[in-house]
């Protein structure tokens, strides 16, 4: 089977959206991190973080581990209105900066335990 320059183009093109694709799939794919990890972590990286649950409020509130700690919004996230303070929980979320302070705006928030 012979490609003409037209059949070939179609083909570079499908190759390059699924290229594309996968790009967009890997780039996407939450990493696991500690609090210290998230604290320099690019803005808008997408990370699982773990540690326990202090200072809940009904819009915030902080995961801790030793003597680290970041700020998670809850962003109306139905499980996060389960965070109480000590309760070890996990945070899908993205890193978020605000007047120097980083934050988690969370995607996805489970309890360990």
């Amino acid at each position: 089977m012979e490609l003409d320059e037209h059949g070939m183009a179609i083909a570079a093109a499908f190759v390059a959206l699924i290229g594309i694709a996968m790009l967009f799939l890997l780039s996407e794919t939450p990493k696991s991190a500690s609090i210290a990890d998230a604290l320099l972590a690019p803005e808008n990286t997408l990370l699982e973080v773990r540690g326990n649950a202090a200072n809940s409020t009904t819009e915030k509130f902080l995961l801790c581990e030793s003597y680290l700690c970041i700020s998670v919004r809850k962003n109306s996230v139905p499980s996060a209105e389960l965070v109480a303070d000590g309760r070890r929980a996990s945070v899908l979320g993205r890193v978020k900066e605000y007047k120097g302070s980083r934050y988690i705006e969370a995607e996805r928030v489970g309890m360990d335990g």
